[in-house]
């Protein structure tokens, strides 16, 4: 692990700690709170006048943002906050897999980058991050069954899978059969595999005998149904030898939690997939485990000899245990935290899942009318904790906001799903209606958070790659998806050395 790494890593511990208070100030609150008056006296004059879609340019670093002066010490946040955090720039997969000829050229490039002590092109982008990015230069060109190669069956993948998700299995699965290539690895066991979109791909695409292990029974009934579905029409256009060469995911209901053993894990794997070999290696793929499954798996792959590597992406931070129950933590996972005074608040972790450049996005092509349900949201909080005190932060299912969308309409309807009738003196009150006009107030408010949230996540992952590399394992932290569609978009790529 570079020096720089713990550098990068104790700066955004400093950044995060001084700004704290930000993170734990939930917008719901912002009425109750007085969050308005907790910003710095500049921050609030600069931001007076601030029309959301500027205030978008700014966080964005783009050129239309120059055009006021704004505070030293937010742009130095703002300058903080981006240079400290894994980049989140989708990569390039011609970069991951180059042809056989770009490859040796690319290897050859990198050893003459050793000898000379320059870094390549990739290297200096993310050095920074403590990333081996020129190892990608070893990754291998997954081979493909006939059922990837044939034009009129690649289809059959994307059959039933929304766009989002059909982005993100096609690019894990690439980048696992890759992997799972250079370990030799031919055993995957997909951990909370759902309806199996992944596996699919995985078993009948890149040939790899996939374990598919879900805790709900349903959801891996269904994912059955899909795999015959699939073979239905693969049937039709491969021969039979083709076709008989494939391999079919197998399905495991079970729950993962922290007192499962790595001896336990590994039977249940070698007993699900019939597998008689002496040496039974596999991979363990984990695409948004929420919560503590993901720690759990980095667990289990680390004391499981027979796990050869790992390809996760996590998501649902603010689920994470961050206190020692039963000799288990989620967070912090590394020595290197662990022996730290170091905390992140749930909100902290709750807003490192929100999507920063979507949201964003909408900022800077002016699309932010319907942002005011931030404001509206604080104003009902006011209103519950004054009349239903034991309801605060009560959690209400989301409302869907248009932009001709009314207070009353949004309060009527947020109360009607709690039981509530509603205080209309309270709605049409002079108080109320000087708290709705503030809605650009709290939209720039929410803002400041979000612009603190890909720090907050660099944290949490950096953690879990500091995890692997104190024990002697090589990782990588690698912006697999793209964000505006997977906003949790980094997968950490765990490898043992041989």
């Amino acid at each position: 692990m570079p020096g720089d790494m713990f550098t990068t890593m104790y700066s955004g511990l400093k950044v995060l700690e001084k700004y704290m208070w930000l993170l734990d100030s939930y917008v719901l609150d912002y009425f109750t709170g007085r969050h308005w008056n907790k910003l710095p006296p500049s921050w609030r004059t600069t931001l007076e006048d601030v029309e959301p879609q500027e205030l978008g340019y700014f966080i964005t670093q783009s050129c239309e943002s120059y055009q006021r002066v704004w505070p030293l010490s937010l742009l130095a946040l703002r300058v903080a906050s981006s240079c400290l955090s894994v980049t989140r720039d989708e990569v390039n997969f011609n970069n991951l897999f180059e042809e056989q000829e770009e490859k040796e050229s690319l290897c050859c490039d990198v050893d003459l980058a050793v000898k000379s002590n320059e870094p390549t092109v990739q290297s200096k982008q993310h050095s920074e991050d403590g990333l081996v990015i020129n190892r990608h230069s070893e990754w291998q060109v997954p081979d493909v069954t006939p059922c990837l190669k044939h034009p009129r069956l690649k289809y059959v993948f994307s059959k039933h899978v929304k766009p989002k998700k059909r982005h993100e299995i096609s690019r894990m699965a690439k980048v696992t059969a890759s992997v799972a290539q250079m370990e030799n690895c031919q055993f995957i066991v997909d951990i909370g595999s759902g309806l199996g979109h992944l596996a699919r791909l995985l078993a009948y695409g890149y040939g790899l005998k996939v374990c598919c292990l879900e805790a709900q029974q349903g959801l891996s009934r269904q994912a059955r149904k899909l795999d015959m579905e699939l073979e239905v029409s693969v049937s039709k256009i491969l021969d039979k030898n083709q076709f008989a060469s494939l391999h079919r995911p197998v399905h495991l209901s079970m729950t993962l939690d922290s007192q499962l053993t790595a001896n336990s894990f590994t039977e249940d794997l070698k007993m699900a997939f019939g597998a008689s070999e002496e040496v039974f290696r596999f991979g363990i793929v984990g695409l948004h485990p929420c919560g503590d499954l993901a720690p759990i798996l980095m667990h289990l792959f680390v004391e499981c000899p027979n796990a050869k590597f790992i390809n996760i992406v996590g998501c649902c931070y603010m689920k994470l245990s961050t206190g020692i129950v039963s000799g288990f933590n989620g967070y912090p996972m590394s020595k290197f935290l662990c022996t730290r005074p170091h905390s992140l608040s749930y909100g902290a972790r709750e807003i490192a899942c929100h999507a920063i450049e979507v949201y964003c996005q909408r900022l800077c092509v002016g699309q932010y009318e319907d942002l005011k349900v931030h404001c509206y949201r604080a104003v009902l909080e006011k209103i519950l904790t004054k009349h239903w005190p034991h309801l605060r932060h009560t959690m209400i299912k989301s409302i869907k906001h248009t932009t001709d969308m009314t207070f009353h309409q949004y309060i009527t309807l947020a109360l009607s799903r709690l039981g509530l009738e509603v205080p209309i003196e309270d709605v049409t009150s002079e108080e109320t209606e000087i708290n709705l006009l503030e809605w650009r107030r709290v939209v720039s408010f929410y803002t400041l958070r979000l612009m603190l949230a890909p720090l907050v996540e660099s944290v949490l992952l950096r953690d879990r790659q500091l995890y692997l590399q104190e024990l002697d394992i090589h990782s990588e932290l690698v912006p697999l998806f793209d964000p505006l569609l997977s906003p949790r978009n980094s997968i950490l790529i765990g490898r043992k050395k041989n």
